[in-house]
């Protein structure tokens, strides 16, 4: 009897090892896989996207596009510059607010967010209606002048293209890099990133939306002085 009950108590013992030493492996186990989901995740946001340059085809829906396509391009309405014909859009208008509502809807903000890395907000800036005719000699070379206190992204969009106009600019590497920019497609330069320009459209005319996506809302006196330069317009 007295052996039968030490048997029965040596198989408990290691019964109660052999748990207690699994239950502590698989915590192990358990804590090793979340410190590597970990790490893999906060490598992943780590990594740092080009975000300079961004081109998206296709940005907005069917009815959205259709819509921006309808806007009044009687050039009465707009301002002649040396190189284009321009019209800020009015947000106490209806049909101009609209074209706010549209282009800082969250799905859009979305679509733009997961190609930048900062969080970005729609801009209090002048939606800007241009065209750019064929006598245009098209754009400079320049660095998008900063209007807020961190980079914005300047938005162009484009509504209809039957020119040759491309815009072009240097990356990192010093490389020049081309591209004609499709109907309904945005392309998104980062203020005081890379150099860009864009070529004269030659033949046809290049009508576009400017806009800007923001990281802030403080402003600086670049902002002050675009403000009072749209403010001035007189068509």
């Amino acid at each position: 009897m007295d052996e039968k009950w030490c048997l029965l108590f040596n198989i408990f013992i290691f019964l109660t090892i052999y748990f207690l030493l699994y239950y502590i492996m698989k915590n192990k186990r358990t804590k090793r896989k979340k410190q590597t989901k970990r790490k893999k995740y906060t490598k992943r946001n780590k990594t740092l996207i080009n975000d300079n340059i961004i081109y998206i085809k296709n940005f907005l829906n069917k009815n959205d596009y259709k819509y921006i396509q309808s806007l009044n391009k009687d050039m009465n309405n707009f301002k002649k510059e040396n190189f284009r014909y321009i019209r800020p859009l009015n947000k106490e208008d209806n049909e101009d607010k609209t074209v706010y509502d549209i282009f800082y809807d969250d799905k859009y903000i979305r679509k733009i967010q997961r190609k930048v890395n900062p969080k970005i907000f729609p801009s209090d800036f002048p939606i800007e209606h241009r065209f750019y005719h064929k006598e245009s000699e098209g754009m400079r070379w320049h660095k998008d002048t900063l209007l807020y206190e961190k980079p914005q992204y300047e938005a162009i969009y484009t509504i209809n293209n039957l020119s040759e106009s491309e815009t072009q600019w240097n990356d990192e590497k010093g490389n020049l890099n081309s591209k004609w920019t499709e109907p309904n497609s945005l392309l998104i330069v980062k203020a005081q990133g890379y150099m860009h320009g864009v070529t004269p459209p030659k033949s046809g005319i290049r009508e576009i939306l400017k806009l800007i996506y923001t990281q802030t809302d403080k402003v600086n006196g670049n902002y002050h002085k675009e403000i009072t330069r749209f403010n001035n317009y007189q068509v």
